[in-house]
């Protein structure tokens, strides 16, 4: 976690100063505070027992297809956390250079427990430190820079999709997403925040003026609620009740319409993807103003689960289509490290 002593010296300086320091850890120019020359030489001497870097390498895993990276990393207190980097097109570079999306992790382990998703199992450990977050999005520009020499290219999506429920560590993902968005070029509108669902912390998101509008995405998995507490033991009773009203004020909230709400769903087969279930997707989404539906099949993970058939998912797809939403299905990059949704778990596999 970020040191106390760091904490302590960021306080005392002025606001200029922590802009200096904050932009820093984004030059790859710099590679440690001594050299930050915009410092005077006693702050630089007070920084030089403090972590350039809160992540470090213990292995990257590159997938077959090349186009997928997961690094396991360990932080200060010996935890261990997964992030992945996806490239977003084909390994050959176009003249702008090629873009990639960041998969983030917001706590070590989980305490939401989800039934199909292998970071539930090895329980909660704690959340990440606002610094511990950002450090992800440094380590893999390092890594692009470093590693696979990519001047042009560049980090221009981040997905909280990773390990951890990101509004169950409220304060250190605001602070964390404020930051990026302000030292980096990517914008609010290329920022999705994926969560299970806890709806006091959704209030709180969209009524507190400081948690900046990034995309927002629901992890639903099921609009029946037998169904959804069987896969989701997070879920409370009430939500999908109270999921239309609360969309109704996030629209006014955000009314931009690229911040559409990011519906999830994993369709496993006989236990969420039948036409009952269908069926009380499209009433509850119809409820909910601008949605996306995004169908994931599902990668081998936790639990003794099977995902439904391409037969089933395209059936879905159509009739999703039909009714009259956005609706896309997910291709997953990266199964055979075990870098796709619900996959990650923090463990050294060979």
């Amino acid at each position: 976690m970020i040191s106390d002593g760091l904490a302590e010296i960021l306080s005392k300086e002025k606001p200029f100063r922590r802009d200096q320091i904050f932009r820093a850890w984004f030059d790859l120019n710099i590679s440690g505070y001594e050299t930050i020359t915009t410092l005077p030489a006693p702050l630089r001497e007070s920084l030089k027992a403090e972590a350039w870097i809160t992540v470090k390498e213990i292995i990257v895993k590159q997938s077959k297809a090349g186009n997928t990276f997961k690094a396991l990393l360990k932080l200060a207190d010996d935890q261990t956390i997964e992030t992945v980097l996806m490239a977003r097109d084909s390994l050959k570079k176009s003249k702008d250079g090629k873009r990639y999306t960041i998969c983030v992790s917001t706590q070590v382990g989980c305490p939401m427990n989800c039934a199909f998703c292998a970071t539930g199992e090895s329980g909660f450990c704690r959340n990440l430190d606002w610094r511990e977050i950002v450090d992800q999005y440094r380590f893999w520009q390092k890594f692009l820079h470093d590693y696979l020499g990519a001047a042009k290219e560049k980090i221009d999506n981040i997905v909280l999709m990773g390990q951890g429920e990101p509004l169950a560590n409220y304060e250190n993902v605001k602070g964390a997403l404020n930051l990026l968005l302000q030292y980096t070029d990517v914008g609010p509108s290329k920022i999705t925040l994926s969560t299970a669902g806890i709806g006091e912390m959704m209030d709180k998101m969209i009524e507190d003026e400081d948690f900046p509008p990034v995309r927002f995405a629901l992890s639903l998995h099921s609009a029946i609620e037998s169904t959804r507490k069987i896969i989701m033991p997070s879920h409370r009773p009430g939500f999908l009740e109270f999921l239309p009203e609360w969309a109704s004020r996030y629209h006014k909230h955000i009314s931009s319409r690229a911040h559409f709400i990011g519906l999830e769903y994993t369709l496993l087969a006989g236990v969420n993807d039948d036409d009952n279930h269908l069926k009380a997707l499209i009433k509850l989404a119809s409820k909910m103003g601008r949605v996306r539906i995004n169908l994931i099949p599902y990668n081998a993970a936790a639990g003794e689960f099977r995902g439904s058939s391409p037969e089933i998912i395209k059936k879905w797809h159509e009739a999703l289509m039909a009714a009259g939403f956005t609706s896309t299905i997910r291709f997953s990059q990266g199964q055979d490290i075990e870098a796709a949704c619900g996959q990650l778990k923090s463990r050294l596999k060979k």
